[in-house]
């Protein structure tokens, strides 16, 4: 029996919704049926699709699934899709950690403290607008056609997107957290690590995101234009022989790493900013 208040009513209780499930739990539960129902469905009228094209377009210069599938077990077996892609993550690896620190940090320092933006950030544009194919050659002449060329060009292509997203996102932290620490004289070495850079990890989560993505387009032109290895250098090598199967395969695994990324690197966005699904 509820308890009364002196004003003789009972104290109203708090009305508590249900939590929204996981998505994993909605999947097993099926809620979330139709969504999958219509995803399957999506790709295998996608193949069939393909399929359809494939005999109406000639094999020199389109290809169908099953031969696609045939390439990619053969490149597979004889080891050249591994070692291609070894050659890859190497560069890609180191050339995304170089980005994503130095872009993480100069995008806290620049978005927090006005006067090293307005001394740093003209050069820094002006380096991100001139298109990053035209610095190939230069950058070729420098450091030669290996890999810390490629190195170098999938820096810049990565770099500015964790940048600018890391600066933009400090830039637009809700002041009141600036202005309630300033109140109680917080250190500026505290305010950054305390206030500044947790309220940013969302935006460090989708800079990260962008860069990694942008940075695969960089690891697969620098096969085209710099020494013809990686994965960018094997379908070089398959377009230049006609091997359209071949080259298929090849780009669908680029396809896949990209959204494996893309994917795996959403879920840590929702992990330190869960409020942005919920906002969405």
């Amino acid at each position: 029996m509820a308890q009364v208040t002196e004003a003789g009513a009972a104290p109203p209780k708090a009305v508590v919704g249900p939590r929204p499930l996981p998505r994993w739990k909605r999947v097993l539960t099926g809620q979330t049926a139709k969504d999958n129902i219509l995803l399957i469905g999506t790709f295998i009228g996608l193949l069939l699709l393909w399929e359809a094209l494939s005999r109406v377009i000639k094999p020199i210069i389109f290809t169908s699934p099953g031969r696609t599938l045939d390439a990619f077990v053969e490149m597979v077996q004889d080891g050249s899709l591994l070692e291609a892609w070894m050659e890859t993550l190497v560069v890609l690896i180191v050339a995304l950690t170089l980005a994503g620190s130095l872009g993480v940090v100069l995008g806290i320092i620049l978005g927090r403290f006005r006067t090293a933006s307005d001394l740093v950030e003209p050069e820094v544009t002006a380096i991100f607008l001139t298109p990053r194919i035209a610095l190939l050659p230069l950058i070729a002449l420098w450091f030669g056609f290996g890999d810390p060329a490629k190195i170098i060009v999938v820096f810049l292509f990565s770099f500015f997107e964790v940048f600018f997203t890391v600066r933009n996102g400090v830039r637009t932290i809700d002041k009141e957290y600036v202005e309630v620490a300033n109140a109680y004289c917080i250190p500026e070495r505290t305010m950054l690590t305390q206030v500044v850079v947790p309220a940013s990890l969302p935006y460090i989560a989708t800079g990260l995101r962008l860069g990694l993505l942008h940075g695969m387009v960089g690891v697969v032109l620098v096969g085209f234009f710099l020494q013809n290895n990686g994965i960018g250098g094997l379908l070089y090598y398959h377009g230049q022989d006609f091997r359209v199967p071949a080259l298929f395969a090849g780009l669908f695994t680029v396809m896949l790493l990209g959204l494996a990324i893309n994917f795996s690197l959403r879920w840590v966005e929702r992990k330190v900013a869960p409020w942005r699904e919920s906002q969405s």
